[in-house]
């Protein structure tokens, strides 16, 4: 009985010990106690979970997915417009200006041209525009393919890693906030038309820069919104009826 006593004693205490020193030890921890200069994960978090700009590129698409029905075209693949589409997507397209096996379309977003005008009820465009040197050339291509109605969905880094861990185009050219965002949409698109929202505050922008996913910050991180210190932007921009 005394040696059953004492072995729980001593497990309760060990426990209590080392839990904060596991806490103490987490991976950001290390890194940030030993100062280095190449980020925990070059993958931006892929590869140790979801990456902190998804949580909010996919809560913009959720929160606008009414509007992905009828015709939809996606770059690079298909798989927003099957997420948060559903049974309301009459016909899926995907463009790519490379070699694709996911893209039923090649062309160059700063010229759709073989899209005729008017084709789509929604245009999905996630982490794209920061590659294009002609911003105003793909915005006003993209407005052209849009029905009378129709939206696109759009979203672009304010900060973080130059080149993502999978993309095969060469060249980044851009960051945007959202002052310079709705500066380009505007000159396409009128105000009533244009909904443009951020997201970001220093702690989700030190964690997007070392490599951190999603699930090794507190939740409290994503519960607030600090606009001095932006990480992304988010456009919806709707062509008139």
């Amino acid at each position: 009985m005394r040696r059953t006593l004492l072995g729980r004693v001593r497990r309760r205490v060990h426990g209590m010990v080392d839990k904060p020193l596991r806490r103490a030890l987490s991976p950001r921890a290390v890194y940030l106690l030993r100062q280095a200069l190449d980020p925990i994960s070059p993958m931006v978090g892929n590869d140790r979970g979801t990456p902190i700009d998804r949580r909010f590129i996919e809560g913009f698409i959720e929160k606008n997915a009414h509007l992905v029905q009828g015709r939809v075209l996606e770059v690079k693949d298909r798989a927003y417009t099957e997420r948060f589409g559903g049974a309301r997507v009459t016909t899926s397209d995907v463009v790519d200006v490379i070699e694709n096996p996911q893209a039923n379309i090649r062309a160059d977003i700063r010229d759709l041209a073989p899209i005729a005008d008017d084709t789509y009820d929604c245009l999905i465009v996630t982490q794209v525009l920061q590659y294009v040197d002609d911003l105003d050339a793909a915005i006003a291509s993209m407005k052209r393919v849009l029905k009378p109605g129709g939206s696109m969905l759009v979203t672009v880094p304010t900060m973080g890693k130059l080149d993502g861990q999978d993309d095969d185009v060469v060249g980044h050219y851009w960051r945007l906030s959202r002052d310079s965002a709705r500066w380009l949409f505007s000159k396409h698109f009128a105000a009533e038309d244009l909904e443009i929202e951020a997201w970001g505050n220093v702690l989700l922008g030190l964690g997007f820069w070392i490599g951190l996913a999603e699930e090794e910050l507190p939740r409290r991180a994503f519960e607030r919104f600090d606009p001095s210190y932006a990480c992304g932007v988010m456009i919806r921009a709707t062509k008139p009826a």
